[in-house]
This record gives C-alpha cells, structure tokens and sequence, in this order.
C-alpha cells in the first residue's frame, strides 16, 4: 500500500494509547532479545538518560528545553540502541525501562515539572539497574545542575553516599557516566562531577537550557556514533529542500532537521508504505518505512529565521546468501555471495553496487569483483573444505543488520573414469580395410601363381655323374656382384670376377666370391651357398644356408639345386645383417678370355 503524506500547518505525532503501552510493557525483553539478534554486526548499546527534574533545574532551563533534548534523542536513535529514562526530585519519580518507545517517553515528560529537591543518587542507582546482559556497551547520560541536595543534611548525606555507590558499581559494571551540566558548574558542596571521572565519561558544561539547540548535533554523532550524510541545509524564513535516496531497498530511512525552527508550516512530499514525523522545538524526524521512490521534498517556513541542518540515515535488514562453481582443471571454487534484504531484493543494486563492502575469507580481506549483482571472489582447493565467509560495511550513512558471517561448504566432484566408448566407425574402418588388402592379396597371389615361371629342377642324381665328368676347370663366364643394400649403408661399386680364368675348383661359395671381389662383408649362411658348373655352360646353384634366394620372381627352396644361365641373376637377401646381394652371370668377351 502506498501513502503520500502532504503536512501543512499540524504536524502528526507519534501518540500511543495508554492501554497499548500497558500491554506492550510486557514485550520490552523480548523486543530487546530479537533487537540483539538482528543485530549482527552492530553492537547492542543501551543508553539510560538520568534527569535531575528538581526546583533548582528551572533557573537554568526556563523553557524545558531539557525536555525537548531528551526526545529529540529517544527520536534519533538508531536500531542498535536501546533507551532507558530516569527522572528524580525527593526520590525517583519517573522509570520507563530500557527498549522503550518515543511515545512512552514523550508520554512520561508530557507530565513533568521541575519540582522538589534533587536526590541524584536514587536516580542514578535506579539507572545502573536498569541494564541488561544483551546491552554491550552502556552509558549514562545524567541531566542536572551540579548539585545533590535533600531536605536535610541528613538526607543530603544518604544521597552523596547512595551516589558513589552506584558510581562504583556502575564502574564494576563497565557503564560509562557523562555528565551534561546545565548552568555554570559548582566548586562547592555535594556535586556529580565524579562520577565521570571515575567511569571514563565525560563532563560537558552548557550556559542554559537554550544552548542544548547546537549540543544535540553533538551527542548523536561524537558519543552516539550515528551514521548519518549531511544532506543539506534550510535557512530564512522559507526554505525548500529535495533530497535523494540511495536507493529504495532500505527498511527505514530517517531524515532529521536540527537546529530552531517552528511547529508547523512543514510540507512533505514522498512515498513510502508508512510515513510518520516527529517534531521538537529544535528538531524534526521524518521516518520512512519501506520507501517507495527515491526523492522527497520538504518544504517549510517560518515566522523568525531557521537555521536547519539535514542529515540521511538509513537502515538495512539483510541476510547472506552464498553458492560456489567449482572448475576440476584449474582446482579452483569461484564462490559467489548475495545480500538480500527481507523482501529478497539484491543490495548489490542499490547503493552497495559502487563499493562499501569489505569482504573477508576465513578472516583474510579478499578483493573481488561484482558481477550480475554478485559478488564473486575465487579460493583454490583440492579436496573438501568449508570456506567462512564474512563481510563488513563502510556505515557511512547507513546502520545493516543481519548475520554478517556464512559458511559455504565446498564439495569437490570425484571424477570417474568412465569405460572408453567402443568407437563402431573407426572399427568399422579398420575392419573394411583389413578385407580390402586380404581381397587385393588373394587377388593378385592368384595372378602371381599363373604369371610364375617354373625354373628347371636338377636332379642331383642325373648331374652328378655328369659333374664329376667335367674337369674342374670347367667353369665358364663371369660374376658381377652388385651389394644393392647393406646395414652401414656403405655404397660399393659393383664387383667383377672371371670364373673361366680365376676358378680352377669343382665348386666355389658366395663367401668365396665375396672375398675374390675384396667385398667386406661377413654374412653368416654365405659359406652354404655352393656354386657348381654345369652343363650348357650353367652354373648350378644350391643354398643351404639361412639366407633367401630369388631368380627373378621365384623363391629358391632350400636345399635344391637350380641352373642359372647367362644373362641371368640371383639375389640373395641376408636378413640378420640387413643386406642384399645381386650376383650376375654373364658370357665373356673374346678379349677376356
């Protein structure tokens, strides 16, 4: 639902039904608790202000202006805050307990005179009681003129005494006492001042009661620690001012305007799910709760001259939200956190997306970059691992509750090893090759077969009588040996031997021939290759040894002998050593023989 509220002339107060404050009386602790658990980051700090409300007070606040300070105050707290009221004459007059309402403590003073006399130490026993455990940090905030003073001297002395004792034990208790000193400050009799010295507080001295005008400015923001922006000023006796908000993701924005001014004569122009104003002597607070628009106007005048400063605070209910990517390769986990607020809208798009976030990884400040509204930093891991995750906030106008830590638990992916994938293409490849070869081997094998030349067998039983005929030197014709490849890839020259004039034996070997052509080329099985002449001028050839023999295209089994005419050749092919040798046989010349 959305409300535009355009005030002019009366201004509406915060008012609550006396019924209402009875019964949430009862809900002051628990609002405490949630208060301190939403918290997070900002700490719990609990103010007691303790007013001195007796006769001697109005000679130096003729105008209640003390009264207006203390609302102006229970006005500008921020969330974090918790305070409490105390009022005193002849005894305590007046308790509104810690986490109290602006309405019950505007109700409380609506009522009050200054009165009686001033029995300063019930007032300030009463206040050091009046803390509780969640408050962190504790103050006291004590209003009066300096002096305690009872009907009696008796009296007089019981207060001083009951005094330093709420003293001490405000001490015990680390509370810290200031003392805002209306009037000059008294050198004689029973006075407060101690307290503050002996607590760490402070004693600050103003004229009168017209000068709490300028002192509420700096109370908020030197003791109280507001985070608040200078927006702007108003000044004369008209003045208009347009301010912009960072961003509408907020719960609630506070605008104040201190300084004198008037109580009416205010226009407000904004949007917002509840708009609510609160207006002093000396200060205005205008508060939106879940803002619609990011700009508002304010318009007012005043009969006299104003003298206004504004001032912007907001407040942020967030939560944290975290994931992770992990990438196997590099063993990183790029980890990525949001901030949300209550309605799940991402603050990273409001005002944080330019900065104002520090961002720590198991307690180490970690720079990072903001991408899709998140923010992403990286962490290497190789197994599992917890990544605690925290953040802080520059609060240079804005207070942010909510659990600033988060754990991201990081899981890194075990890869099984999947059984390869039987790849039916390439296999399918392979196989229709391996037929196409065994096809063109039966194929040309079958043309091979009937293309072969069949050499003529010598039946060693029919030539042996014949060879032991022929005289031994009987042999005819040359040998050329051509060493066509060997293993030291050596070039020989082809080698020639004339068997007509050099061999006077029945037979010789391929180890004879090798060493009469002075060929360096120890070839086992060369020594069983026998060479015999035979007739028609041939030469009969018979390998026994380890090495192939080829005529042409034909193998030469082993064992057997074969005739090997002119103009023909052998090859011999010596495996182990990685050689080949082609021996020729040729007819001489007439001038060779």
């Amino acid at each position: 639902m959305k409300l535009k509220l355009c005030v002019t002339g009366i201004i509406r107060k915060w008012k609550a039904v006396s019924a209402i404050v009875i019964a949430l009386q009862g809900l002051f602790p628990l609002y405490i608790l949630s208060n301190a658990q939403e918290t997070g980051q900002m700490q719990d700090t609990g103010i007691v202000v303790v007013m001195d409300s007796s006769k001697s007070m109005e000679d130096v606040d003729r105008n209640h202006l003390v009264f207006d300070f203390i609302k102006a105050l229970s006005a500008s707290m921020p969330k974090h805050y918790s305070m409490g009221f105390v009022s005193y004459q002849n005894a305590v007059c007046n308790m509104i307990p810690m986490g109290s309402s602006y309405s019950m403590i505007e109700d409380a003073l609506a009522g009050m005179e200054y009165k009686q006399y001033g029995n300063a130490g019930a007032g300030l026993m009463e206040a050091v009681g009046s803390f509780r455990e969640e408050e962190i940090r504790k103050r006291i905030l004590l209003i009066s003129d300096g002096e305690i003073m009872m009907p009696s001297e008796e009296e007089t002395k019981e207060s001083v005494e009951q005094f330093l004792q709420a003293a001490e034990l405000a001490m015990q208790k680390n509370i810290v006492i200031d003392i805002l000193n209306i009037g000059p400050c008294m050198e004689d009799g029973n006075t407060v001042y101690t307290a503050a010295q002996s607590t760490g507080g402070v004693v600050y001295e103003l004229e009168d009661g017209e000068a709490l005008a300028g002192f509420i400015e700096q109370y908020l923001f030197d003791v109280c620690q507001l985070n608040a922006a200078h927006v702007g000023k108003l000044g004369g006796t008209e003045g208009e001012l347009s301010i912009r908000l960072p961003d509408c993701l907020m719960n609630r924005v506070r605008i104040f305007l201190l300084g004198r001014q008037q109580n009416e004569n205010l226009a407000l122009s904004c949007e917002a799910d509840r708009i609510d104003v609160i207006k002093g002597k000396y200060f205005t607070v205008i508060e939106l709760i879940e803002p619609h628009i990011d700009e508002v106007k304010i318009q007012m005048s005043s009969d006299e001259p104003m003298e206004l400063n504004a001032y912007l605070t907001a407040e942020y209910a967030f939560s944290i939200e975290t994931g992770h990517t992990y990438e196997q390769e590099s063993q990183t986990a790029k980890i990525w956190m949001m901030v949300l607020n209550q309605k799940g809208e991402n603050l990273l798009e409001g005002c944080l997306k330019d900065g104002g976030v520090t961002v720590y990884l198991d307690g180490t400040n970690q720079d990072y970059h903001i991408v899709d509204n998140r923010i992403c930093l990286e962490m290497r891991c190789e197994s599992d691992t917890s990544a605690e995750l925290s953040m802080s906030f520059d609060g240079l106008y804005a207070n942010y509750y909510g659990d600033t830590g988060a754990t991201e638990r990081i899981l890194v992916p075990v890869i099984e090893e999947e059984p390869p994938k039987t790849d039916w293409f390439f296999w399918s490849v392979i196989i229709g090759f391996v037929v196409l070869l065994a096809v063109i081997f039966t194929i040309s094998l079958r043309i091979r077969k009937k293309r072969t030349v069949k050499k003529k067998m010598i039946d060693e039983s029919r030539t042996l009588p014949r060879e032991s005929s022929i005289h031994k030197d009987e042999f005819c014709g040359k040998i050329q040996v051509y060493v066509i490849h060997n293993k030291e890839e050596i070039d020989y020259p082809p080698e020639s031997i004339n068997l007509f004039a050099r061999c006077s034996r029945e037979m010789i070997t391929l180890e004879w021939i090798l060493d009469a052509c002075n060929l360096p080329l120890s070839l086992k099985g060369a020594e069983k290759v026998i060479i015999k002449p035979g007739d028609d001028r041939s030469l009969i050839i018979k390998n026994s040894g380890g090495a192939t023999a080829l005529m042409g295209r034909e193998f030469l089994e082993k064992g057997r002998s074969y005739h090997l005419y002119y103009h023909e050749k052998v090859t011999f092919i010596f495996d182990e050593e990685e050689t080949e040798i082609e021996v020729h046989y040729k007819d001489l010349r007439p001038n060779e023989k």
